[in-house]
């Protein structure tokens, strides 16, 4: 049986959210990086934070204008940033 290849990639987004990540896009945000088995960390003001905690992000200030960057290491890395870029997206078009 062949093993899976471990991956580590990382890409950068700007928040576009006119309020930031705040509690309700973080808790989005979470929800999503949770459906991956890829270790997903957020860098942002000097500071790393766990994707899948939320109290790690609301205590990372990321506000309008940061630029994060995004570090998937697993099997589905590609996979998950892909999803979070998309939800950043999403949040953003839906104004949260």
């Amino acid at each position: 049986m062949e093993k899976a290849t471990i991956n580590q990639e990382s890409r950068k987004f700007l928040i576009a959210n006119e309020s930031g990540l705040h509690a309700r896009p973080v808790s989005e945000l979470v929800r999503c990086a949770m459906r991956f088995k890829s270790e997903i960390t957020i860098s942002v003001n000097g500071k790393k934070c766990s994707a899948v905690s939320i109290m790690d992000l609301m205590t990372a200030d990321i506000r309008r204008g940061a630029e994060i960057t995004v570090i998937a290491e697993g099997v589905d890395a590609g996979k998950a940033l892909d999803a979070i870029g998309k939800c950043l997206n999403q949040l953003a078009e839906k104004g949260f």
